[in-house]
């Protein structure tokens, strides 16, 4: 399905809003978002079907009844117009964490404190059952439909992935077959045994805040999403705070010595949990690898330090 321009987006919503033109808020990788009025928004989705937006809905009614101090999404209603799924949702307050960080009004050292502050709920929030139902990326299937406990179910993720894009890992992955091995003992090995949500795609921008930095929702649940172990949500928010800095690996390195002192993480379990998503998602977004994501991964996967913590 082709993604919708801003006349056709708009045609779909104004059956809503009664004749105005339609304000667009924003657009992230699972739809456009428009104004409905100050409660409510309409996101038009790109490729869900209805039964997954359901389970979605089901999946957020769950996650608002945690008291984690700040809003999370709220799918009110699912329409299919003109065979588009089309989603009537809370509208939440505040305004993206990195932009705040980008105007001056928010240090980036606040921000750092900010985003451990939402780690710090989510990872506290206890299990999530609901959240195990949810597919990742572009599967159909749930996490868990491969193996009851996280470890083993992230592990067969990553050998899924492999198998479809080992063309283009084999040649940028020094030794990815015995790294992918080795991952499946490592992650039993740095498992810390609690289980909370996952977000699974934390960064500044899907960090909601008010005019006093302080976090007021959380956002673009969906990507990664799922019950699991907290450290791997740390581990995933530390290296994409800031992906494609000049000192990204300066930052990425501060964060995970801030987690192991805020939020009691061992940085061998960070490791390893990195050296998972980058496995899991290198072709998140260029099937034949030719993106900067991809480039990303693949560097992390040759890093030392990751590779230390994967192969000792």
């Amino acid at each position: 399905m082709h993604l919708p321009t801003h006349d056709e987006a708009a045609r779909l919503v104004r059956r809503w809003i009664r004749g105005a033109d339609p304000r667009p808020l924003g657009r992230g990788m699972e739809g456009l978002v428009y104004e409905i009025d100050q409660d409510r928004v309409a996101k038009i989705w790109f490729g869900e079907s209805a039964t997954a937006l359901r389970r979605t809905r089901a999946f957020y009614d769950a996650l608002a009844g945690r008291p984690f101090g700040f809003e999370v999404p709220r799918i009110h209603e699912v329409h299919v117009v003109e065979g588009r799924c089309v989603t009537i949702e809370r509208r939440l307050g505040g305004s993206p964490l990195a932009d705040h960080v980008e105007s001056g009004g928010v240090t980036v050292d606040e921000a750092q404190s900010t985003f451990l502050d939402v780690l710090s709920r989510l990872g506290t929030g206890g299990p999530l059952p609901e959240g195990r139902a949810m597919p990742v990326m572009d599967e159909e299937a749930s996490l868990y439909d491969a193996a009851e406990d996280f470890p083993m179910a992230l592990h067969a993720l990553a050998e899924r992935r492999v198998t479809r894009f080992r063309g283009v890992l084999e040649p940028a992955v020094e030794d990815l077959d015995k790294k992918v091995t080795a991952l499946r003992g490592r992650l039993c090995e740095v498992d810390s045994g609690r289980r909370s949500v996952v977000h699974g795609d934390l960064t500044p921008g899907n960090v909601l805040v008010d005019a006093a930095g302080s976090p007021t929702a959380v956002l673009d649940w969906g990507f990664l999403t799922t019950e699991g172990d907290p450290v791997f949500d740390a581990s995933v928010a530390a290296s994409i705070f800031d992906m494609y800095g000049e000192r990204a690996l300066e930052t990425e390195l501060g964060l995970y010595a801030r987690i192991e002192e805020r939020l009691g993480c061992e940085r061998e379990a960070l490791l390893v949990y990195r050296a998972a998503y980058a496995l899991v998602t290198a072709n998140a977004y260029d099937a034949a690898g030719e993106d900067g994501h991809f480039a990303w991964c693949a560097a992390a996967l040759n890093r030392p330090d990751v590779v230390r913590a994967l192969l000792g």
